[in-house]
């Protein structure tokens, strides 16, 4: 399991964490929600350890996170992150150089590399685009790669910061089915975003962020239903949790569930 307990971070002795405690359970994805400004990617980069903490603890497996070299290099090939901006993480011509450099640079055999980047490929649905130069990739084609690149490396944790942002309306679900997937296959997730309805869609757990503190936390058929700490967090309830609030009905687990609902309903009252 990862934790973090009572985390504290400023930039410039301004704060921007306050004694945030979070445990990352297996088998779920748990999404982090807040506005822009939040302190969402802060988070995210200190459980990266790409920033280290005023105060605080990062426990990996019931032991703290080491920022001795090699801890740290064992420990980022078990929880890594994709930026929301893909072109941060991406440096070769070739897809599939790309997805395969941090295994080259870590030694892997040529045999478990080409095996593995193949998997990854497979696994983002993206075989097709091995071959292609990445400068001539769409925004989301991109986003796939990137993905893909840390998921060659067979992370415990994935860390996903605003996965769907600047992605059209089908780039957006096609990338919540393969959140869905990726942790059907033992790959666990953490979410950030401020897309209430994508986080609704598949978050199993959150947490709510508020100026650097958690104000509230828990499963999505609790936290979501919580609209005036939503509202007062500077978000608003997603469009589910508004209807079925409306019509006092029992949450759906997600928009595909609802409308599957809705058109048993309309068959059995027709027939």
């Amino acid at each position: 399991m990862l934790q973090l307990k009572e985390i504290s971070f400023a930039y410039d002795d301004e704060p921007t964490l306050k004694n945030i405690s979070m445990d990352f359970k297996e088998g779920r994805i748990t999404g982090i929600l807040g506005t822009n400004g939040s302190g969402k990617s802060t988070i995210m980069k200190i459980i990266t350890r790409l920033l280290v903490p005023e105060k605080g603890q990062i426990l990996y497996d019931d032991r703290e996170v080491s920022l001795v070299k090699k801890d740290l290099f064992q420990y980022r090939q078990e929880v890594n992150m994709v930026f929301q901006n893909p072109e941060q993480q991406l440096f070769y011509t070739i897809v599939k150089d790309d997805i395969g450099m941090a295994l080259q640079n870590l030694g892997y055999e040529e045999e478990e590399v080409t095996k593995r980047v193949q998997e990854a490929l497979e696994m983002m649905e993206i075989t097709h685009l091995a071959d292609r130069p990445l400068q001539y990739l769409s925004f989301g084609q991109k986003k796939r790669v990137a993905i893909a690149g840390m998921l060659a490396l067979k992370p415990k944790y994935l860390l996903l910061d605003e996965p769907t942002a600047g992605l059209d309306p089908r780039g957006r679900d096609k990338m919540a089915d393969t959140m869905k997937k990726l942790v059907a296959a033992g790959t666990n997730i953490i979410l950030t975003s401020h897309d209430m309805d994508l986080m609704y869609d598949c978050c199993d757990d959150a947490y709510l962020i508020k100026k650097g503190e958690v104000i509230a936390q828990g499963d999505k058929y609790q936290l979501f239903q919580e609209v005036d700490l939503l509202e007062a967090a500077g978000l608003g309830a997603p469009w589910i949790v508004k209807l079925h609030q409306a019509l006092k009905t029992p949450l759906a687990e997600n928009e595909r569930a609802f409308f599957e609902e809705v058109k048993g309903e309309i068959w059995s009252n027709q027939s």
